[in-house]
């Protein structure tokens, strides 16, 4: 069961650095990284596949995946809200 606390672990310490204002894209794939490798490792125990703790663990990462869609969908949003000011900042230059 080692393996599932190193995993929640790894979870927390991977949702505090995509929650936080100045995330660090690079660390976020490392964890991301090393959560799949943990994974793996998990499936490999019988025991823990059918355990209580892999349930949680599994809600958790369907929770990682919503949160991660969700900012992805903001990225893009002030992505395209950045490129529209800069258009229209653009235009406004030529008119002046």
């Amino acid at each position: 069961m080692m393996l599932l606390q190193q995993l929640a672990k790894l979870d927390r310490e991977l949702q505090i650095s995509y929650r936080c204002d100045d995330i660090n894209f690079e660390q976020v794939a490392v964890f991301l990284s090393d959560r799949e490798q943990l994974l793996h490792q998990c499936m490999q125990v019988s025991e823990i596949v059918h355990s209580t703790e892999w349930q949680a663990a599994i809600e958790r990462t369907q929770l990682i995946i919503n949160e991660m869609n969700g900012l992805g969908q903001q990225f893009a949003l002030d992505y395209q809200k950045l490129n529209h000011a800069k258009k229209s900042v653009q235009l406004y230059r030529k008119f002046q």
